[in-house]
């Protein structure tokens, strides 16, 4: 029983300490302040997201397959648009 709570407060720690960084790591890669760079990283969530809309309705019409993967393309969805949002937000904060 003791390792699951160790497990429980290993997962806490990391998850307490999560940086911008670390949940989209583009942002490492890419620089906001430059505007090139910022218009290559909405690129990438950009393409992300079509490649997404391409997985929903190349094989949506599959009974089980469809489903996992509308779910995936909706969770890869999300995670683009917002990391969309948030490179957009940084740049203006800091231009």
């Amino acid at each position: 029983m003791e390792d699951l709570q160790e497990i429980f407060d290993r997962i806490k720690d990391k998850l307490t300490n999560l940086t911008y960084e670390d949940v989209f790591p583009l942002a490492k890669k890419y620089n906001v302040d430059d505007v090139k760079q910022l218009c290559i990283m909405v690129g990438i969530y950009l393409g992300a997201v079509i490649i997404a809309v391409i997985m929903i309705f190349g094989l949506g019409w599959i009974p089980f397959l469809g489903v996992i993967m509308k779910i995936l393309a909706t969770l890869v969805i999300i995670y683009s648009t917002i990391g969309i949002f948030s490179s957009l937000l940084t740049y203006l904060k800091y231009n």
